[in-house]
């Protein structure tokens, strides 16, 4: 950015922050007269709700005192928002700390470096390009906008020279206008308690104008009312200026310790980081200037052809490459056009061996699929063999078991055969003894009884054997 450029720059932000402060004063007067008389309504309102004699004599026993009340109200107001706005600056000055108003130099190449050490100008508009970037708050502070406005006078000049009359004018010129801006509150100090005789003047005179002598206790009573009323308008007003002068030093003298520390860190700031002039009959100051000048310029020089050499470079490279595609694109084509239907060939007879391979497979897949259903014939008339069989085997398990039985049926045959043998032999025993014993009559009654015994026994051993013989037949 030039030197013209630089300094229309520094008008235009004056301008603004003008423009912006007289924004702002305007409608800090609206608010302060605005809240003034919301002040003044809730203590009337309160006066009138608690109507207490006292607040009623020396708030209501005039409009000159009401006019005075209101007044003080408005200048309560004003110096509430001075106050506070005074804190913000405040609090504002503690957070801009000299780390983040410190200028932020970026160094690239050796005459920027020359520059930055040497050219106020140069450091005074860089500087300011970083303070527009802080955060809006910050930047609309007091000690940014003074610094701001040193800085664009500085780039605009080239040279520190006028620096310290530059701070002076602006710390000046800043105290004024804190100064100034205290001028309503003095007006208003100042009119308080002129309303005061003014209220009193205007009681007397109603009050003597009012005098009747005819009744002469009656009157004497009028005139004491009424100088009362009068000489309270006086008393209210000093009281009101009073208390609105002790309310305005507390303000105006914080304002005033803003400012100085606001000058002080103006010019910690740049006396510390502004570059200076140095002497004029200082001669060998000069040619150490100068030749660190010349050696600037020559590294800035080395600096650009080595940019314009890599610059050259980069470009053949670049057109190198540009032909080596071009060349690897020409053999790429070259390639596959020799290759394409040769490849084209050998894909239609892949095409055409998968062709025959699919069909084969088909093949021997209903082949295949065949000789499945016959396995699966087979195993299922397997199955109903398996079944019969198993049903086979279950009817021939039923017979073993009635067999079973029989074969229990027939051993208890054979036991009682077993018992009437046995019996037999007894009885046989028996004949032999009583044969031997009994030759008469003995003797033939036994033998009947023998051939009746011997009849028994046949009849049942030929039923016994009929029945093993059935049930043989049966189990076979």
């Amino acid at each position: 950015m030039s030197k013209t450029e630089s300094q229309n720059a520094g008008k235009f932000d004056s301008n603004q922050d003008s423009r912006v402060a007289d924004h702002r004063d305007r409608l800090s007067g609206i608010v302060a007269v605005t809240g003034g008389g919301v002040m003044a309504g809730v203590f009337y309102a309160v006066i009138y709700v608690t109507q207490w004699a006292p607040l009623e004599r020396y708030f209501l026993g005039h409009p000159v005192a009401i006019a005075a009340t209101i007044l003080f109200c408005v200048a309560v107001s004003i110096l509430s928002l001075k106050s506070w706005a005074t804190r913000q600056q405040w609090s504002l000055l503690r957070r801009a700390d000299d780390a983040t108003l410190t200028p932020r130099r970026e160094i690239d190449s050796p005459t920027q470096e020359f520059r930055d050490r040497h050219d106020a100008g140069f450091v005074a508009q860089a500087w300011s390009s970083n303070l527009a970037k802080l955060p809006r708050d910050i930047g609309r502070s007091q000690l940014v906008v003074r610094l701001r406005e040193v800085l664009m006078r500085q780039s605009g000049r080239g040279t520190t020279k006028h620096l310290a009359d530059d701070l002076r004018e602006l710390s000046s010129r800043d105290a004024d206008s804190a100064h100034d801006s205290f001028a309503l509150i003095r007006i208003i100090v100042w009119a308080i308690p002129m309303l005061g005789f003014l209220g009193t003047v205007i009681g007397i005179t109603q009050t003597l104008g009012g005098l009747d002598f005819s009744n002469g206790n009656a009157a004497v009573d009028n005139l004491k009312s009424g100088l009362y009323v009068a000489f309270d308008t006086t008393a209210l007003g000093l009281v009101l200026s009073i208390v609105a002068i002790f309310l305005q030093f507390p303000v105006e003298r914080s304002e005033q310790q803003l400012l100085a520390a606001i000058d002080e860190r103006v010019g910690y700031l740049t006396g510390l980081h502004l570059p200076g002039d140095e002497a004029a009959d200082n001669q060998f100051e000069l040619l150490a200037q100068l030749c660190e000048g010349v050696r600037a310029a020559v590294a800035e020089s080395l600096s650009n052809q080595t940019s314009l050499w890599r610059q050259t470079i980069d470009e053949a490279q670049g057109y190198w490459q540009q032909a080596h595609n071009v060349q690897s694109q020409s053999f790429i084509d070259a390639v596959e056009q020799t290759l394409v239907p040769a490849l084209r060939d050998h894909a239609g007879q892949m095409e055409h061996s998968t062709q025959r391979n699919r069909e084969q497979l088909g093949i021997q897949f209903d082949k295949w699929q065949s000789q499945l259903a016959a396995w699966q014939q087979t195993i299922i008339a397997g199955a109903d063999a398996m079944t019969k069989q198993q049903a086979m085997m279950l009817d021939q398990v039923d017979q073993a078991a009635l067999v079973r039985e029989q074969a229990g049926s027939v051993l208890n045959l054979q036991q009682t055969l077993a018992a009437n043998l046995n019996l037999l032999d007894e009885t046989n025993r028996r004949i032999d003894e009583n044969i031997g014993a009994a030759a008469g009559q003995g003797m033939a009654d036994a033998m009947i009884v023998l051939a009746r015994a011997v009849d028994v026994l046949a009849r049942e051993m030929t039923v016994g054997k009929s029945n093993v013989s059935h049930e043989s037949r049966r189990a076979a």
